[in-house]
């Protein structure tokens, strides 16, 4: 072949395959770090959050604004984690997992988080927290400093990348601040939305819950057993089986979204749905990482993805973690279609 034509032939290319990896994420203009995070000692608000969030499977609306407030509390509190089991968790907003929360490219967040934990002192001993969040990129000794009870936490950081996302405790020692509860999913949308359109979406965290009894119904966390990997139940949105119980309704012939997270804090997920298959995968949420045709997704701990599927008919859809031995210990639900 003449160089001339050869050269031509790997010049074309490179152009094909630049066209095939660009993406929505190299038209954004990236913000990098942020005004200087800072702690105030002021009076503790009524509620536990602010802002647009929601609770899973719930997802929040946008706010249409390049600014968006948030604030998600911390507080101690007693959580049922199965029939007759319940804990005393450390918790964003209350719950495990912590709320959800919605975010656009290129929006900055105005973040701002409480620590209440001395609020349940009598039954919960009060402690330094903090929050990481994996769709920020700022300096973490600044923004993801520990708070002392009562100390509000304030900064702010601009969405960067499209995906699903976890925010975290980072307080040392984390694995034990993760196990007691303090874990949850931010989703950043692309500066236009996601791509098509769904008839529903729902956001599924999955999470391990690594305790040992107490007295009675009481269980408390368990260090040494999230070490050896031996969680006593893994769940999808902090409780064992619930959606066995309250299915989540979709009609036949709906386009179906979900927001999938692996909080771990150890294992790995291999999300399935029975009876369909995800014509659209975006590994971490990101649309420019995108898959066809698959029927599981593997997940890290920490790692997100979004799936999208077609419900074929009328009928009773499972999704599990395909590790068997976590559908045994609660990673299982139901996709009920009418």
């Amino acid at each position: 072949m003449k160089p001339a034509l050869t050269l031509a032939l790997v010049f074309v290319t490179v152009i094909v395959f630049s066209g095939c990896f660009s993406g929505a994420t190299d038209k954004v203009k990236m913000t990098y770090g942020a005004p200087k995070a800072y702690v105030t000692n002021e009076a503790i608000p009524a509620t536990t959050t602010d802002g647009p969030i929601a609770y899973a499977p719930n997802i929040p609306p946008l706010v249409d604004n390049d600014t968006v407030a948030i604030r998600v509390d911390i507080q101690h509190k007693k959580i049922t984690v199965a029939n007759g089991v319940c804990f005393w968790a450390w918790t964003f907003g209350d719950s495990i997992p912590g709320p959800v929360l919605r975010v656009r490219v290129g929006q900055t967040v105005k973040f701002s988080m409480v620590n209440r934990s001395n609020l349940t002192a009598e039954v919960s001993p009060p402690m330094p927290h903090s929050i990481d969040f994996h769709a920020a990129m700022v300096n973490p000794h600044d923004k993801y400093r520990s708070i002392n009870p009562g100390e509000t936490l304030h900064f702010q950081w601009t969405a960067n990348y499209a995906g699903v996302f976890m925010y975290h405790c980072g307080t040392p020692v984390i694995l034990q601040h993760m196990i007691s509860g303090m874990t949850g999913m931010i989703i950043v949308e692309p500066q236009d939305g996601f791509p098509g359109k769904v008839d529903k979406e729902f956001a599924i965290v999955q999470n391990e819950f690594y305790l040992k009894p107490k007295g009675d119904s009481l269980y408390e966390t368990d260090v040494a057993s999230a070490r050896n990997r031996q969680p006593l139940y893994v769940t999808f949105n902090g409780k064992s089986k619930q959606y066995v119980q309250q299915p989540l309704q979709v009609k036949a012939g709906d386009r179906v979204r979900l927001y999938v997270l692996n909080t771990g804090a150890n294992l790995t997920s291999s999300f399935h749905v029975v009876g369909t298959i995800f014509d659209k995968v975006w590994i971490d949420g990101n649309p420019d990482n995108e898959f066809r045709g698959m029927q599981t997704v593997l997940l890290g701990s920490s790692n997100g993805a979004i799936v999208e599927f077609v419900v074929p008919e009328k009928g009773t859809y499972v999704f599990v973690d395909h590790s068997f031995a976590s559908v045994e210990q609660g990673a299982v639900g139901l996709i009920e279609a009418k």
